[in-house]
């Protein structure tokens, strides 16, 4: 596979598919997204997905910001490695750690737990904190992030929209659709949404199934919608599915794998998969 463009499009967003795995997924790495225009945003930080970004990249200074879903392990927990592993490598420019609420200061507690006393100021560069709030649009990059919590049981979870030159791709993390969700993804670009199950009567109630990410999607009038964080004993079922329901939807409909990159261009035509 030809390694990805990492440089940030004159216009639009380029997304790449750092990981597309559930938390428990002996094959793939945990779900995360590069997403890129005037500046570089990772979404989601698992365990796996350290590795599987410096797979695509060993730039220390890629990144401007993280915006961390919500803190489970699978979408936080490797943020320790990243963020010692920027600062060996030289980093001395800024990075801000999104989160809606508190899941951004929650975010760095976990980095001091991991590495302790590693990100003091006098040894780290800059990490900045910015804290998102549903209904308040946050100006970034020359456009704006949005945040909208789903439903997601015991632990907050806040899907994020990044919106540039009237472009925008919106991702989930986990849970279950919400009217602040729905509201947030209508009109997208891209959506970009945890499928965990295949039908809504099989799938546990903190994630969402095939069925009703597709009627969301239609709801919403999205362009696009990739779906991934697939249950693993499930994968290739969800993903035959999506191959057979791909044609006969209003939108672009796709399972990503890894190292996958979409360019949502500033136009009406249909995002374009990068070479």
């Amino acid at each position: 596979m030809p390694a990805p463009n990492l440089t940030c499009p004159d216009a639009g967003l380029r997304v790449t598919f750092v990981g597309t795995g559930e938390a428990l997924d002996p094959d793939l790495a945990n779900t995360s997204l590069l997403v890129q225009g005037a500046r570089t945003l990772l979404l989601d930080c698992g365990y796996a997905v350290p590795h599987a970004l410096w797979a695509l990249t060993r730039d220390p200074d890629l990144l401007d910001g993280v915006y961390l879903s919500h803190l489970h392990a699978d979408h936080a927990f490797g943020l320790p490695a990243l963020l010692l592993w920027m600062r060996l490598s030289g980093r001395t420019r800024p990075l801000q750690i999104f989160g809606a609420g508190t899941t951004a200061a929650g975010a760095l507690k976990i980095a001091e737990r991991g590495y302790p006393g590693s990100f003091e100021a006098s040894k780290c560069y800059p990490l900045e904190v910015v804290s998102l709030t549903e209904g308040t649009p946050h100006a970034w990059g020359g456009g704006t992030l949005e945040v909208a919590a789903s439903d997601h049981a015991r632990m907050p979870n806040s899907a994020v929209k990044i919106t540039r030159h009237g472009v925008s791709a919106m991702y989930s993390g986990d849970g279950r659709p919400t009217a602040g969700t729905e509201a947030l993804a209508r009109g997208a670009d891209l959506l970009v949404h945890e499928c965990f199950g295949d039908t809504e009567a099989g799938t546990p109630p903190a994630h969402v199934s095939l069925d009703e990410v597709l009627a969301l999607a239609e709801r919403a009038q999205v362009r696009q919608l990739c779906v991934l964080h697939h249950e693993a004993r499930l994968r290739e079922t969800i993903r035959a599915r999506v191959t057979d329901l791909a044609g006969a939807r209003s939108f672009s409909l796709t399972s990503p794998a890894a190292g996958d990159t979409l360019v949502v261009p500033p136009s009406s035509a249909p995002g374009e998969a990068a070479p």
